[in-house]
């Protein structure tokens, strides 16, 4: 099932919710993106880099300096 504009061509940064942790932990490097896919920054609790709400919170905050940071040069 889609998500009516999920997907939208000029979307400058796209952000899912999951309602539990995953068992898979998608790796990523020193700058938050992942090892496999360029452009993809996994965080929070879904991507297994966070055990509740305050640490997702915190590793969302880091991994969208990281995105500005990356934009920025």
């Amino acid at each position: 099932k889609k998500i009516r504009s999920f997907d939208m061509h000029d979307a400058v940064l796209t952000g899912v919710e999951t309602r539990t942790s995953s068992p898979v932990k998608i790796t990523r490097g020193d700058d938050f993106q992942s090892l496999n896919v360029k452009g993809l920054y996994p965080a929070g609790e879904g991507a297994s880099y966070a055990g509740g709400i305050l640490s997702a919170g915190v590793d969302g905050i880091e991994v969208a300096e990281a995105v500005a940071k990356h934009m920025t040069r």
